[in-house]
């Protein structure tokens, strides 16, 4: 990834003010990355684009590996999503989407959203590469949305990439 390129993504996000200023350590104990996942580099995008209630969905705070309760364990007691047990409540998730877009969500400032994304490494992960992070909003984008790299940070941690 470039900074300046633009590339279409699905996957977590969160909002800016909580993960601004971050070093990789710090970043994956926030996010729940496995310590050392960062260690190849990553690069933090912005979300260009608000999604629309049917782009993403509620996955709870990040120490919720998945979006589920006890995600990172290989039998959590109950496996419903955020989301899912938004809806097994009752909610209405699609005005709660609409509530979230119009009054959290944002694509400049502090509350914009963005992702995290780790430079490969080749390896393949399991839910044990994803602990309890330290509890911050996070939501699943499940279509494929237009971001930003607004940064890139080497291996390391040595530099940003120029």
């Amino acid at each position: 990834m470039k900074v300046g390129e633009t590339i279409k993504l699905k996957g977590y996000i969160t909002q800016l003010h909580f993960v601004r200023g971050r070093k990789g350590p710090q970043l994956e104990k926030l996010l729940g990355f496995k310590a050392g996942r960062l260690n190849m580099g990553w690069a933090m995008l912005y979300l260009t684009k608000l999604p629309k209630p049917s782009d993403f969905q509620f996955r709870g705070y990040t120490q919720m590996s998945g979006g589920v309760s006890q995600g990172h364990l290989d039998n959590p007691l109950d496996r419903r999503t955020a989301e899912k047990r938004l809806e097994d409540d009752n909610y209405d998730v699609v005005k709660l989407k609409e509530w979230i877009i119009r009054d959290v969500f944002s694509v400049s400032g502090s509350k914009r959203l963005v992702k995290i994304v780790p430079n490969p490494d080749g390896k393949r992960r399991t839910n044990k590469d994803y602990p309890p992070g330290k509890g911050i909003p996070q939501w699943e984008l499940i279509t494929r949305m237009p971001f930003k790299v607004a940064a890139a940070m080497l291996p390391g941690e040595v530099q940003w990439q120029k």
